[in-house]
């Protein structure tokens, strides 16, 4: 059981939600908490466009059930003919709202052909060798450089092979999501 969630939510054949989330914690709480999640993120997108108005609605409905200790980390983006990035603000859950929705940053940039976005999880940067060194950002940013004539699968499977082989025999320390979206 995992504490990581990814979805993909088409809304019409030129509208997609792509989600990604981890929850702090580890275990079956985390699972039932992503679960949780899911299902909102599910709903919500039915109702709203706007990935900031549906991750301030989510994050009230979750500080009222969520236990004080954890929180979740959230992406939520819409591709359309522009695409949209929460990038900066709090975990969901942490508190009420005012601080949430205050920092809570909405970025529309325009897409063009063959541009690949990914979307992951601290499993991936963080990822420990036998050294205890991370994997870290630089690293996956050297790796997505100049793959955008490259096939969505054919850079996510150098990510992963690239990660397995960094951490060497260290086992996994966090739960690792990636979703890539390669603009056509």
């Amino acid at each position: 059981v995992g504490g990581d969630y990814y979805d993909l939510i088409p809304l019409s054949a030129t509208k997609l939600f792509v989600a990604v989330g981890d929850v702090s914690g580890k275990g079956l709480s985390a699972s039932l908490y992503m679960t949780k999640l899911q299902t909102m993120i599910q709903i919500s997108t039915k109702v709203s466009t706007s990935p900031k108005e549906i991750l301030i609605e989510i994050n009230k409905q979750l500080y009222e059930s969520i236990e004080r200790s954890w929180f979740i980390t959230m992406t939520l983006a819409l591709f359309d003919t522009v695409e949209s990035i929460k990038t900066e603000g709090i975990g969901l859950g942490l508190e009420k709202g005012e601080v949430f929705d205050r920092t809570l940053e909405e970025v529309v940039l325009k897409t063009k052909s063959n541009q690949i976005f990914a979307f992951f999880s601290d499993g991936i940067t963080e990822a420990m060798n036998e050294k205890d060194e991370m994997f870290g950002e630089d690293k996956l940013t050297e790796i997505l450089k100049g793959k955008s004539n490259n096939r969505s699968t054919d850079v996510m499977n150098k990510v992963w092979s690239e990660v397995k082989l960094f951490r060497g025999a260290t086992q996994p320390n966090d739960d690792m999501t990636m979703v890539m979206v390669k603009v056509s």
